[in-house]
C-alpha cells in the first residue's frame, strides 16, 4: 500500500467534492478515491447557509474517502470560490535608521505588517508580494541580500469576509476534520495553475471561471495574480431566469438552456415555438433566446468591467481570455465573449493539458468538476495519510480503538486491584465502569447594479 497521498475537499455552489490521490515521480496523479455531493441545499454563491447540512456533507465525504482508501486521513487541503472574495492592494513602508542588509526576518516582519493592515471584518486569504521598492531607486521581486535604508513593499491581498471563513472552519470542526495548516485556498487561483501555463500567466491572460452561482475573474501578468474578483452570477442564474419567466420547474428550465444554448438570432425563426411540459403551453423560441441572451450579456459585461478595473488591456494580456467552468459549457457562449472582446485571443479550456491523471473510473472528471481537487494534489506535498483503518472502521492502527482502550483499561485495573488484594487484602474486585456510545426588465435592470456593487463591501454584504 502507498502510504503517501494528498486529500482535498472543495466547496462549490453546485457540488462539494472530495478526492484522494498520490503523485508519482513522473508527475502522474493516481486517483485513489473521489466523491461529489450536491450542495444546492446548503451553499449559495459559495457561502455556507446551513451548518448542519454542511457538516453532514463533510462527514459523509470523509467517511467515503477513508472507506475506499482503507486509511485514516489526518487532514484535508481545502479550497473555496465564494462571493466576497476579491483583491485589494496594500503597501507597507519600512524606514531604517541606517542602511542594512535585507534579511528573511525583515521580509517576514513586512508580511506581518501587511496582515495587520487588513480591512475590518475581513481576513487575508492570500497575500501576494508584487514588488519591493528599495532606496536608492531599485525595484525587485526578491530583496533578500540587498542593502537599503528604506523598503516599500506592494502587496495584492485576496480577502474574504471573516464570518464566511468562520462558518467554514466551524463546519469542519464539527465534522472533526482538520484543514491542512488551517489554510483555505482560493479555488480559481489554484485552478489557473493547472489550466494555464506559466508562460501564459507571464505574458498576461484573464482567467475566467464561470460556475453555477458565481463567475471568477483572475488577471495574471508577469507570472503573478494582479486582480481578482468573484461575480455573483453564473450558469444557474440563467436557469432561474427561464424558470421564473416561463413558470416552469428548474429541471425543465435547465434542459431548455442546455438544449438551445446561447442564441444566434440570425438563425432563429420568429415562428418557431417551444412546447412546455406543463399545461400544454407554447412559447416562442425567440422568447427563450432573449432570456438567455440577457443574463449571459450581464455576466460578460461584468467580466469585461473587472478586466478593465485591473488596468490591463489586450496589449498587456497577450494571451487573452481563457474560459472554464461548468457554466462555460453552455453551447455558443464563445460568441458572447468574442462579441465583447473583439481582436482578443480566446480559448475555452475544460481539462489540464499538462496533468496526467490515472483513475479506475473511466468517466472520472469528464465534466471537469474535480479540477480544483486535482490542482491541490498537484501543488501540495504534505502527506495526509494517518494510518491504516482497523476492522472496526474509523481509527488508524497506530492508535488503539475506543473498544481496545476500554478493554486495556479494564485489564490494567484488574491487575492493580489484584496487586492491592495480595498486599493488603482490603479491597474487593470492582466491576469496571461502562462507557456510553459515544421577467425581461428585471433581468436587464440587474446588470448595472452588479457592476457597481460587486466591488463594494456594502453591496457585497447586503446581497
Amino acid at each position: 500500500m502507498n502510504n503517501h497521498f494528498i486529500a482535498a475537499i472543495v466547496l462549490g455552489s453546485s457540488k462539494v467534492t472530495g478526492i484522494v490521490g498520490s503523485k508519482d515521480s513522473d508527475g502522474t496523479i493516481k486517483v485513489k478515491a473521489h466523491i461529489a455531493v450536491s450542495s444546492v441545499d446548503f451553499i449559495s454563491k459559495g457561502r455556507v447557509l446551513n451548518v448542519d447540512k454542511m457538516t453532514s456533507c463533510l462527514t459523509s465525504i470523509k467517511q467515503h474517502l477513508e472507506g475506499v482508501t482503507e486509511s485514516h486521513i489526518k487532514f484535508f487541503y481545502t479550497a473555496v470560490g465564494c462571493m466576497g472574495l476579491r483583491s485589494v492592494a496594500n503597501s507597507v513602508l519600512m524606514q531604517m535608521p541606517s542602511s542594512e542588509v535585507v534579511t528573511d526576518e525583515l521580509i517576514a516582519s513586512i508580511a506581518v505588517k501587511n496582515n495587520e493592515g487588513r480591512m475590518a471584518d475581513h481576513e487575508i486569504i492570500k497575500a501576494i508580494p508584487i514588488e519591493y521598492q528599495l532606496s536608492p531607486a531599485q525595484v525587485t521581486l526578491d530583496p533578500k541580500g540587498a542593502v537599503t535604508s528604506r523598503i516599500e513593499a506592494r502587496f495584492l491581498n485576496i480577502i474574504c469576509g471573516s464570518k464566511i471563513l468562520e462558518t467554514i472552519h466551524h463546519c469542519f470542526r464539527r465534522a472533526q476534520i482538520d484543514i491542512a495548516d488551517g489554510r483555505i485556498f482560493v479555488g480559481a487561483d489554484v485552478l489557473a495553475s493547472i489550466l494555464t501555463t506559466e508562460q501564459e500567466r507571464s505574458s498576461g491572460c484573464a482567467f475566467v471561471d464561470m460556475g453555477s452561482e458565481t463567475t471568477t475573474v483572475a488577471v495574471y501578468r508577469g507570472k503573478l495574480l494582479r486582480h481578482f474578483c468573484v461575480i455573483p452570477l453564473g450558469g444557474a442564474s440563467i436557469t432561474r431566469d427561464i424558470a421564473n419567466v416561463f413558470n416552469v420547474e428548474l429541471d425543465e428550465a435547465e434542459n431548455l438552456k442546455l438544449t438551445h444554448g446561447y442564441p444566434d438570432f440570425d438563425t432563429i425563426s420568429e415562428t418557431e415555438t417551444l412546447q412546455l411540459r406543463d399545461g400544454g403551453r407554447v412559447k416562442k423560441l425567440t422568447e427563450l433566446a432573449e432570456i438567455i441572451d440577457a443574463r449571459v450579456e450581464e455576466i460578460v459585461q461584468n467580466v469585461k468591467a473587472q478586466i478593465e478595473r485591473s488596468g490591463f488591456t489586450r496589449d498587456n494580456l497577450v494571451n487573452g481570455i481563457m474560459l472554464t467552468g461548468g457554466g462555460a459549457q453552455l453551447k455558443g457562449i464563445d460568441n458572447a465573449f468574442k462579441a465583447h472582446f473583439k481582436e482578443w485571443n480566446f480559448r475555452k479550456v475544460k481539462h489540464s493539458a499538462r496533468l496526467k491523471v490515472e483513475c479506475s473510473d473511466r468517466n472520472f472528471n469528464d465534466s471537469g468538476i474535480f479540477n480544483v481537487g486535482l490542482a491541490l494534489i498537484d501543488s501540495n506535498m504534505t502527506n495526509c495519510y494517518g494510518g491504516e483503518l482497523n476492522l472496526f472502521g474509523n481509527e488508524d492502527n497506530e492508535t488503539q480503538s475506543e473498544g481496545q482502550l476500554q478493554e486495556q483499561e479494564v485489564h490494567d485495573g484488574e491487575k492493580e486491584q489484584q496487586s492491592a488484594e495480595n498486599t493488603a487484602d482490603k479491597q474487593k474486585k470492582e466491576e469496571p465502569e461502562k462507557k456510553g456510545p459515544n421577467a425581461f426588465s428585471r433581468i436587464f435592470g440587474k446588470a448595472k447594479k452588479v457592476i457597481l456593487d460587486i466591488v463594494s463591501e456594502k453591496g457585497e454584504d447586503e446581497r
